[in-house]
């Protein structure tokens, strides 16, 4: 499931944000990044749009699509002293790698890692080659190979060291990746197996103190937000309605535990004036929630069914099914239903204007905008995907300590913060509100403005917001609750040849990037 990113000017408009924090905290701004043709031109990206044929959506003017798109990502520091990098951030894959001077794509005239970065090994005292194993390929059909090293790893005043990362030689595309799934899904367990699995960015979190659980909050806000957060040792329950539903995370037949973020999806369903239609109720299906891949993909039935709810047909030059634009003004909701949970994504965050290369909107021949259903058939994928067209519409737990994935419907542009430390199971969300927990600290994150609540932090990082406008966030105490969630099904386990990471990167939206140390141990990234 790239950017027009950073340019030294904003580097040093958040450097000079940093110095500028009440003692401990550190704020730093980051911007919803825009990117046009990130890989080579023979690489096939999931969304599939690099190779689309100039010929008119079906019933619109002839033009060529924009190859641009949006990702989540976070800025970081590596080696010592530390070379300023942003890594995207990936649920669907668990290797942390970025580019070195060495690979050829970034020593083109157009200069196109520089907004991502280049790593420099001989600049860091603190850089050890580990091996020259480092290879991984994507769904999307990037792919990058180097060497494993050893380094310290730093986002916020977190420094992590001796974490194992991956410095790339050889890449086809620009963009480093902040994977931060279950260990067992690293490149070199796929190719050498298990016994050369190694403690990735979730695990030294947890050793090196900096976090209690190996767990994180996934909150990307709705798709014209410019900033969404990733919570790592705790839960926002200002972020979210209701209580958060647990399921149990699926395995692969063979494995006695998860190494992906599958769980079982029931159906679907359309809701539209208040009336609820179901589309499937018994798919019993496993998908992988990857915050790497932008749109949806599941069977081509199910997707055919969906369009035809919403009205949008289908168009061979995007692969997909278009509708007028107007259809994202209507009032309606595609419905994901998971054992006694509902998540429903409004129609408006499941479709996607189309635009050409000159950024102009691609329009019918009646001169109505062109939208995509971003539901997407998986069989060229070989798995089932929810990405960011889904999980946009939930606040998601990722708790690989206890295998188990809570979700709950997502509150859009929230400002307040009510965060809970995990210290053991995901704790419950009965209210929003409350009293109690000194390991808890809230904090916020916005384009433009901020909440000031109060706490007991020891340092606080705040990367948020557009490239232009700085956000401020002020830590706070928040309540305390049980230590349990409730729970929907069992554990699913499913016949499938893993296939790695299958994660695009192609993404909507910007992420803001929190971290927060406090006596119990919140991580917010």
């Amino acid at each position: 499931m790239k950017h027009t990113l950073l340019s030294a000017a904003v580097l040093a408009a958040a450097a000079g944000a940093a110095a500028s924090q009440v003692a401990g905290t550190l704020q730093f701004d980051i911007g919803r990044a825009k990117r046009s043709t990130p890989y080579e031109p023979t690489v096939e990206r999931m969304r599939r749009r690099n190779h689309l044929r100039t010929r008119a959506v079906d019933g619109t003017v002839s033009k060529a699509l924009d190859n641009d798109y949006y990702l989540y990502y976070a800025n970081v520091t590596v080696g010592t002293p530390g070379q300023s990098l942003r890594l995207q951030i990936d649920t669907g894959s668990s290797d942390i790698w970025f580019q070195s001077g060495e690979n050829e794509v970034c020593q083109k005239s157009s200069d196109p890692c520089a907004d991502s970065g280049i790593f420099e090994p001989d600049d860091s005292s603190t850089y050890s080659v580990v091996s020259s194993d480092f290879s991984i390929q994507y769904g999307d059909y990037s792919y990058a190979k180097g060497v494993y090293a050893t380094e310290t790893f730093t986002i916020g005043s977190a420094s992590v060291t001796n974490l194992t990362v991956g410095v790339a030689t050889d890449a086809n595309a620009t963009d480093g990746i902040m994977g931060i799934g279950y260990a067992g899904n690293e490149a070199i367990v796929a190719s050498k197996g298990s016994s050369y699995e190694y403690n990735n960015l979730p695990d030294l979190l947890v050793s090196q103190g900096f976090i209690a659980t190996r767990a994180y909050s996934l909150w990307l806000n709705d798709q014209e937000a410019s900033t969404g957060s990733v919570l790592f040792g705790g839960i926002d329950r200002s972020k979210f309605s209701g209580e958060l539903v647990s399921l149990p995370i699926d395995t692969y037949y063979g494995e006695s535990s998860p190494t992906e973020f599958y769980v079982t999806l029931d159906g679907f369903g359309y809701t539209s004036d208040s009336k609820e239609t179901q589309v499937s109720d018994s798919l019993d299906t496993a998908v992988l929630l990857d915050s790497g891949t932008s749109f949806c993909y599941v069977d081509s039935e199910i997707v055919a069914a969906i369009a035809k709810l919403t009205g949008a047909v289908y168009s061979s030059d995007v692969d997909g099914y278009v509708q007028t634009c107007d259809v994202m003004n209507v009032d309606a909701s595609i419905d994901f239903y998971f054992s006694n949970l509902t998540i429903k994504v409004p129609i408006a965050n499941i479709f996607y204007p189309l635009t050409d290369t000159a950024g102009e909107a691609i329009t019918f021949t009646s001169g109505e905008a062109a939208c995509q259903l971003s539901m997407m058939d998986n069989s060229d994928v070989g798995t089932s995907i929810l990405g960011d067209t889904f999980l946009r519409a939930a606040y998601v737990v990722y708790d690989l300590d206890n295998a188990v994935i809570a979700m709950a419907q997502t509150k859009y542009n929230v400002t307040d913060t009510d965060i809970v430390a995990i210290t053991g199971t995901i704790p419950a969300s009965a209210s929003a509100t409350g009293s109690g927990a000194s390991a808890v600290v809230s904090a916020s994150a916005s384009e433009t403005g901020d909440s000031t609540k109060t706490s007991s932090v020891t340092a606080s990082i705040i990367i948020s917001g557009s490239s232009s406008s700085a956000a401020n966030s002020s830590a706070t105490s928040s309540s305390s609750s049980s230590d349990s969630t409730a729970s929907a099904g069992a554990a699913n386990t499913f016949l499938s040849a893993s296939t790695g990471s299958v994660a695009t990167r192609a993404i909507l939206g910007s992420l803001a990037v929190v971290f927060v140390t406090v006596a119990g141990g919140v991580l917010v990234l």
